[in-house]
């Protein structure tokens, strides 16, 4: 069958179409250069601060490298992309260049890939590294409760099924377990990733994309969340990021988003290397909002 013949699959898009919509080297041919930017980027920090390598759980990959800042500082907590079978701690490491500010310390999470891991096993790790970052704050050295959390393209997806009501009930996870979360040109509802090309790894079905969408189990009470994506992104990414800040908004989350003018999908990630972008500015300022708010509460009892 021809492409000019072919059957919608998903609004209105093409098999091919919809594959083409979630492979990022449509858009952006010399994808290798930038991962191989942002492994030199990280391999030059770690040099010059070095993190300490911690293991938040059993499995060998569930490691994380911790960037400290000021004893009792706030905590940033990164997660990277990689279309969820690619990348690692070691080559994002780079975020700790834009996120630290003001003593604040960053942890940069690893966590299984596919095909190796299920897309649900991932998503486990994620929630136990942030669960696990919640309960030794003291001993590591950094502020309790309040936590930031950006991710990167899977990342923010991973990021935001932090937002998950029935995970929250089950963890004891409330609104001031987190200080809000930045999201980064993302694919928050994975049907259209099941019907593309991508679930030949991550082999998804039906219900568990939906079960791993974040906007159909939405916890009461959300923290600020900033939503961004760039407008080179893919089509079908602009659209999932201003549809996920709309059904924040319906949800009455304090959202805010981001058009980010001239930037591609890698160029989005860039952003996290330097303090004064848009990106970092945001994740900066959460960190600060609710270091203050703790603060006039403390005076207050």
């Amino acid at each position: 069958m021809s492409v000019g013949t072919e059957t919608p699959v998903y609004r209105g898009l093409t098999q091919s179409e919809l594959d083409a919509q979630y492979d990022q080297r449509t858009a952006v041919p010399h994808v290798q250069d930038y991962m191989t930017r942002w492994t030199a980027w990280s391999a030059d920090l770690r040099a010059a601060r070095p993190p300490v390598t911690l293991a938040y759980a059993d499995d060998p990959e569930t490691t994380l490298h911790l960037f400290k800042g000021a004893q009792g500082g706030p905590l940033q907590v990164h997660l990277h992309g990689g279309a969820w079978r690619a990348l690692s701690k070691e080559d994002a490491g780079f975020v700790a260049q834009g996120l630290r500010s003001a003593g604040t310390s960053v942890a940069v999470i690893d966590f299984g890939r596919a095909p190796q891991t299920c897309l649900t096993q991932m998503v486990d790790q994620v929630r136990e590294a942030f669960l696990w970052l919640s309960r030794n704050a003291t001993s590591l050295g950094v502020q309790a409760g309040g936590i930031v959390v950006s991710g990167h393209s899977s990342g923010a997806h991973l990021a935001s099924c932090l937002l998950d009501a029935r995970w929250w009930a089950r963890a004891g996870i409330t609104r001031q377990s987190f200080a809000g979360l930045v999201l980064v040109s993302g694919a928050y509802d994975l049907e259209p990733v099941r019907l593309s090309a991508r679930n030949g790894y991550l082999g998804l079905s039906r219900d568990q994309a939906w079960d791993l969408t974040a906007s159909h189990h939405l916890a009461a009470d959300l923290p600020p969340i900033r939503v961004f994506w760039g407008d080179g992104d893919l089509p079908e990414f602009r659209r999932q990021g201003q549809a996920f800040a709309a059904l924040l908004e319906a949800a009455g989350a304090p959202i805010l988003s981001e058009i980010c003018a001239g930037k591609n999908h890698f160029d989005m990630y860039d952003a996290f290397a330097d303090p004064t972008s848009s990106v970092c500015r945001a994740a900066q300022a959460m960190a600060a909002d609710d270091g203050r708010l703790r603060q006039r509460q403390g005076e207050e009892t």
